[in-house]
């Protein structure tokens, strides 16, 4: 290829530039909540520069040339030899970072129960805390798996599709009392029937939307953004944070497959380190202010002074 072809060829590229209106401006996201807004990465600029790379290639091979050539992102499968599964990144693609499960703080958790309107949402609510099922796991619950007297509710495991009994705390079931007695003799009863039914006739399941819903009104009076699988994430911290609870047994109660899916949970939160380092500068500052202790018997004062040199009452080093 001579050198005059591509500078001949990059001025026929034309890139169309459409306006758009502007729009409103989103109102930033809540700062306490620990999300962060979007923002471009360096992984982002790497990714972005990969498909400009192979985008310009592949534009620059068919036209030109005439022949499609393999790219930075594609690789040519050689028909005799076996099937290869491609890998779960693409070639040169950097590593997508795990994200950090997102905590809700109890005082942010007890603003966010206060903010609910009524009884079955409470419930629902203390259920996905205590027990720290999957929001799809415990709206399909059904009203013969409550066993109040075991203090378990049974939820169908999302994955192995496997019926499990998760021990609950008492406040959930007193709530769940509630919310029975305000529908006694309105909504459907037995054992097959759906736990959760919305609150206006005709009677039908609480499906995700709806309690997503609850979740969201509750949220713009708090100007928050907690979701429904955060309160999976706060159950799983506080059940770390009980050092009578093995990993083993979060695990189970998770419904985790693998443990080390669990120990991300090990993790203290950064609220969590500052809070300790400021106790262990406390202690420190503690431990300094503290006057040394007595000497052992037999030593005499004044021998005590030769050696470590104390001062007198008035100040002076004897």
């Amino acid at each position: 290829m001579s050198g005059s072809v591509l500078p001949s060829y990059l001025p026929q590229l034309e890139i169309p530039v459409t306006q758009t209106a502007p729009g409103p401006t989103a109102a930033p996201a809540p700062t306490f909540t620990g999300r962060i807004p979007a923002s471009p990465t360096p992984r982002t600029g790497l990714v972005l520069g990969i498909l400009v790379v192979s985008t310009f290639v592949v534009i620059l091979n068919e036209t030109i040339m005439g022949v499609a050539l393999p790219t930075l992102m594609t690789d040519l499968s050689n028909p005799m030899q076996p099937f290869r599964r491609p890998a779960r990144r693409g070639t040169y693609q950097p590593k997508e970072p795990k994200p950090t499960p997102r905590i809700i703080p109890d005082q942010a958790f007890n603003d966010l129960f206060a903010a609910l309107k009524y009884n079955r949402d409470r419930a629902l609510i203390a259920f996905y805390i205590s027990t720290g099922a999957r929001a799809s796991e415990l709206l399909g619950v059904e009203q013969g798996l409550i066993a109040p007297e075991d203090q378990t509710i049974g939820v169908v495991r999302k994955g192995s599709q496997i019926l499990q009994h998760l021990p609950a705390s008492a406040d959930a079931f007193v709530w769940l009392r509630l919310y029975q007695q305000e529908l006694r003799g309105m909504a459907l009863k037995g054992p097959r029937e759906p736990l959760w039914c919305t609150l206006r006739r005709p009677f039908c399941p609480l499906e995700y939307d709806a309690a997503r819903m609850v979740f969201t009104r509750a949220n713009q009076l708090l100007g928050a953004n907690w979701t429904l699988h955060d309160l999976r994430h706060s159950a799983a911290k506080r059940m770390v944070r009980d050092p009578s609870l093995t990993l083993a047994d979060v695990q189970w109660v998770l419904g985790h497959a693998h443990i080390s899916t669990t120990e991300i949970y090990i993790a203290p939160t950064p609220d969590e380190v500052v809070a300790r380092v400021l106790a262990h500068h406390e202690r420190q500052r503690t431990e300094q202010a503290k006057p040394p202790a007595p000497p052992a018997p037999g030593y005499r004062p004044e021998v005590l002074a030769a050696l470590f040199g104390t001062s007198t009452a008035n100040g002076d080093c004897r």
